[in-house]
C-alpha cells in the first residue's frame, strides 16, 4: 500500500465515525478533529498518514480536552501517537510489510523514526519472544515424545507375549500422568503395529 493509499484508507476510517472530512490547502497544521462537533480538518498539502491516523485514534478513544498541537506531555496526545504507530504498522503489516522494511514503513507514514523504532521494536521483539515459546512448547512435546516412546519399548521388553496393554497401568508404572493417555495409546500402537 503506497503513501496516497494509505491517506485515502485512513481518511475512510475516519468517515466511517461519522465525521466530516474537509481538506483545505491553506490550514496551518496537517490535522486536527473536533470529537465533540464531528468535523477533521487537514492540510491536503502538509497532512501524513501518521497525522491521519494520529487524528482517527483520537476520534476512537473520543478524546475531547486535548490542550495544544503535538503537546508532547499531554497523555491523550502521548497515546494517540503511540496507538496511531502500532496502528499504522498493523495496516503495514497486513499488507505484507514486516520489521526487515522498517525504512520503508518510516517512509510511507512519516511516523517520528525514533519513537516508531522504540514501539515497533518492542512489539516485534514481544512477538518474537511468544513464538519462540510456541516452538520451545513443540520441543518439549517431542521430547516427551521421545521419551515416551523410550518408557513404551522398556515396558514392552519386559514381556515375552503382549495380549493386551492397559494403559493406565503402564502410565502409573511410569509415574506419569494420565493426560499423557492419547500420546501413550498411539506410541503403544504404532509400535505393536495394532493400527
Amino acid at each position: 500500500m503506497g503513501r496516497q493509499e494509505l491517506l485515502e484508507y485512513l481518511l475512510k476510517e475516519v468517515e466511517k465515525f461519522g465525521f466530516s472530512v474537509i481538506s483545505d490547502e491553506t490550514f496551518p497544521i496537517p490535522a486536527i478533529v473536533n470529537t465533540d462537533n464531528k468535523i477533521m480538518i487537514y492540510s491536503s498539502v502538509e497532512v501524513t498518514p501518521f497525522e491521519i491516523a494520529h487524528e482517527l485514534i483520537h476520534i476512537i478513544n473520543k478524546d475531547n480536552h486535548r490542550g495544544k498541537y503535538f503537546d508532547a506531555i499531554n497523555p491523550q496526545e502521548v497515546r494517540a501517537n503511540h496507538e496511531a504507530i502500532l496502528l499504522l504498522w498493523e495496516i503495514f503489516e497486513a499488507n505484507g510489510g514486516d520489521y526487515e522494511y522498517f525504512n520503508v514503513f518510516i517512509n510511507i507514514t512519516d511516523v517520528p523514526f525514533e519513537l516508531a523504532e522504540s514501539i515497533v521494536k518492542k512489539e516485534y521483539l514481544e512477538m518474537h519472544e511468544a513464538i519462540t515459546e510456541i516452538f520451545e512448547d513443540e520441543i518439549k512435546v517431542r521430547i516427551n515424545k521421545q521419551e515416551m516412546h523410550d518408557y513404551i519399548v522398556d515396558y514392552i521388553s519386559c514381556f515375552d507375549i503382549i495380549e493386551n496393554v492397559n494403559i493406565y497401568q503402564f502410565l502409573d508404572c511410569y509415574h506419569l500422568s494420565h493426560n499423557f493417555f492419547n500420546m501413550a495409546e498411539k506410541e503403544f500402537r504404532l509400535l505393536l503395529g495394532t493400527n
